[in-house]
């Protein structure tokens, strides 16, 4: 649900009960994409909230002027402040080149399954003709993102977590939407290879 100016005028009003309801909106859905891109749970937490820090800010300052999606706005706030996060804590520059490889030790479809078959289950068993719940297949889903490398992990998260069209993942990571869709398209199409290889119950391709 995006803000309406009523609710982004209360909030420049000082009405902390909507900036509240904004905060229970999205606080899920962010910490998923900060402990996706930090790897620890506090550090998630203290990113998570410096970024709603910041988002506070820029709504009561004017800054956000509703020219984008607030969804948009929000989750471009929260991935450059994990990546902040990442820098400060660890004295290092977070991978961000490795979201956007042209390497020669990188191919596209490259570890689309590496530690999934450890952490989802095993890629190679047959179809056991089990039906499996929507509730299932998003746990599935939500190991076989956590799974993947970074080029493909953030997008993924930013695209099945944080319900971002392409064209947004494209702005927030500053990516060629060719690359966004290139990366969901071939982690979707391995991701239901290996459903595929377990269970049967043709609903689920409406997840993947």
């Amino acid at each position: 649900m995006e803000l309406t100016s009523d609710i982004i005028k209360s909030i420049r009003d000082g009405d902390t009960s909507a900036f509240s309801g904004l905060a229970k909106e999205y606080g899920a859905k962010a910490y998923s994409l900060c402990i996706r891109i930090l790897g620890n749970r506090e550090e998630a937490e203290d990113c998570l909230q410096d970024a709603f820090m910041r988002l506070y800010r820029a709504i009561v300052s004017g800054q956000f002027e509703e020219r984008s999606r607030l969804s948009t706005y929000f989750y471009t706030i929260v991935y450059n402040t994990a990546v902040d996060h990442y820098k400060k804590l660890r004295d290092k520059r977070f991978s961000i080149i490795s979201i956007d490889v042209e390497g020669d030790n990188f191919e596209e479809g490259d570890d689309l399954t590496r530690g999934f078959t450890e952490s989802g289950f095993d890629e190679g068993s047959e179809s056991t003709g089990k039906t499996v719940s929507g509730n299932e297949v998003k746990e599935i889903i939500r190991k076989y993102v956590l799974s993947l490398p970074e080029q493909y992990s953030v997008i993924l998260t930013m695209f099945y977590i944080n319900d971002l069209s392409h064209e947004e993942i494209s702005t927030i990571l500053k990516l060629p939407i060719g690359t966004v869709k290139n990366r969901i398209f071939r982690a979707k199409a391995k991701l239901k290879e290996l459903i595929l290889k377990k269970f049967t119950e043709d609903e689920i391709l409406q997840y993947v």
